[in-house]
């Protein structure tokens, strides 16, 4: 039963966060065609809670910690109560080092549902003075970069200063920081993280038989420095691994009438969500209890997590479990941006603040 289990609980990872992480969205060309960090490589080396007010399930958080990371950037509403499960869904981007892919799931047991947060890569981090200063004195290469300040790149700054070096909720700088600036600015504590390298993307979707999804244009995007061939029809479609990453890393492209345009990130973002929710839908379920060996294969060699003890492993285990059976409700949604903004050259989104 328990190894049952945690096939439910690697499920869920691998879907969330080696399909919906940077593995499909690292290399194509941002809005400003200018490669962020290209001289920056990643590397490096528990939480206060917020007040909140009672609504519907659970303790509302209306306000994240202090961790004075940014020069008060708040977002303008609560998405989380204080009895929710925070995963921290993250990838690398192959190209810049980047996680260009940012999702939250969280899990709310009270409310029988299950959240998808996704952050757009271009978010605007203000950060504060005090971080502005120990970056430009530790990496000042990094600092005069244009385009870290992109929530894609927090996981560097945060590598670059040594945040909380061996002290942190996970002892890792990278992981550390932007769990603490999500925490601050969003309001959403992180309970763990799962961050996933680009190799097991198309493994895992076809360990599953592909996926069954409506795909809203045509897609047709070739570029060979990236080893990257999209060619999908419009329409329902049932994607292998190699079209499922084409699905959800298409930003721009030719149309059926052969004309090349430019999507928005909120489209792939949607794109992703959907795709996510499919997955679940079709494949997240007691008869794949058997590729557990495979799975976990795949896992171990393209996964990182902080769910790696056997106490940890069982609660969420239980958690999941409850999810599956329970027909908790499944809902995604993109961080909301009012604006963009072009800094130093660069675009950023800028989310809605109070």
């Amino acid at each position: 039963m328990k190894k049952k289990g945690i096939i439910i609980l690697y499920i869920i990872i691998a879907v969330g966060a080696g399909i919906l992480t940077g593995l499909f969205i690292s290399s194509v060309v941002s809005a400003d065609n200018t490669p962020i960090m290209s001289d920056i490589s990643t590397g490096g080396d528990i939480n206060n809670s917020g007040n909140g007010v009672e609504e519907g399930g659970g303790k509302v958080r209306e306000e994240g910690a202090n961790y004075n990371i940014t020069d008060n950037q708040r977002y303008y509403k609560p998405l989380v109560s204080d009895s929710d499960r925070n995963v921290l869904l993250i990838g690398e981007d192959a190209y810049s080092g980047n996680y260009d892919t940012i999702i939250i799931a969280s899990i709310s047991e009270k409310n029988k549902k299950i959240q998808l947060f996704n952050f757009p890569r271009d978010i605007y981090i203000d950060y504060s003075e005090e971080i502005l200063n120990r970056l430009k004195e530790k990496s000042p290469a990094l600092y005069n970069a244009k385009g870290f300040q992109k929530i894609n790149a927090a996981h560097t700054v945060g590598a670059r200063i040594e945040y909380k070096k061996g002290t942190g909720r996970f002892g890792d700088s990278n992981f550390d920081f932007l769990a603490d600036l999500i925490e601050e600015v969003f309001g959403i504590t992180v309970h763990d993280y799962a961050y996933v390298n680009t190799k097991g993307f198309r493994e895992i979707v076809d360990l599953f038989g592909g996926v069954k999804i409506y795909v809203p244009v045509r897609m047709k995007y070739d570029d060979p420095v990236q080893n990257l061939h999209i060619d999908i029809e419009k329409g329902m479609q049932h994607l292998n691994g190699e079209q499922a990453e084409g699905f959800v890393r298409f930003r721009q492209g030719y149309d059926e009438n052969g004309v090349f345009k430019n999507y928005s990130d909120q489209f792939r973002k949607e794109n992703q969500n959907e795709f996510l929710k499919e997955f679940f839908k079709q494949h997240v379920n007691i008869k794949n209890l058997g590729k557990i060996d495979d799975l976990a294969e795949l896992l171990n060699k393209n996964i990182l997590t902080s769910i790696d003890d056997t106490k940890k492993i069982s609660s969420y285990v239980s958690l999941l479990g409850k999810a599956l059976t329970g027909n908790y409700t499944q809902e995604s949604s993109i961080v909301e941006c009012e604006d963009t903004k072009k800094i130093n050259g660069v675009y950023f989104d800028i989310i809605r603040t109070r």
